[in-house]
């Protein structure tokens, strides 16, 4: 048992000595945000093509995930579902900018009810299962439903402009978070007195 201890302390040390790479991130994020307030047509754009990269890579894991998944508790027939639909659409955003910038908030809204619809069916079966976590898992994935209804049914309202305001402040958040748990990993660290 003392060996265990003292090897979560050693694990523990090693994750909190190089606190000032997470404070980096966090104002390299931060200056980003800044940046998407600064060009917002061009940080537009620039999401448009991103999004599209995201959906392609998304489909990619969720293909090698249900390739790779023999148990029966993930769901392996969403996993191929969402992500060949995911691929095939990633594809398409990627040959074709012009429809990922005149559509994302319809792209990013269907996408989202997509994956909510996923994280519904899989906190549902974790739930059945007693799995820890499978509340979260149902609540997250009915929160991201009402978030995509609402885009979906205002997608001016909720289009270029909301996209642009809410990744920009999503990332001056996250910069600031990033920051501060930086600084309490180096609180962290010196307690450790390495």
């Amino acid at each position: 048992m003392q060996d265990v201890f003292m090897s979560r302390i050693e694990s523990s040390r090693r994750a909190v000595k190089n606190w000032w790479l997470l404070l980096l991130l966090g104002i390299a994020v931060f200056v980003v945000g800044m940046l998407i307030f600064t060009y917002p047509g061009l940080s537009y754009v620039a999401m448009s093509v991103t999004f599209a990269i995201l959906i392609l890579v998304s489909g990619a894991v969720n293909i090698a995930l249900a390739a790779s998944n023999t148990n029966a508790v993930i769901g392996r027939g969403w996993l191929w579902a969402g992500g060949i639909v995911e691929l095939l659409i990633g594809l398409l955003l990627i040959c074709y900018p012009s429809i990922s910038v005149a559509t994302l908030p319809l792209f990013l809204g269907f996408w989202l009810m997509f994956r909510s619809f996923g994280l519904i069916g899989s906190g549902s079966d974790l739930m059945s299962l007693k799995v820890p976590g499978g509340g979260w898992t149902l609540f997250v994935g009915i929160l991201l439903l009402i978030c995509s209804v609402m885009i979906l049914a205002q997608p001016l309202l909720f289009g270029i402009e909301a996209v642009v305001i809410w990744v920009g402040v999503s990332f001056l958040v996250a910069g600031i978070s990033m920051a501060l748990f930086s600084f309490e990993l180096k609180s962290l660290h010196k307690h450790f007195g390495e």
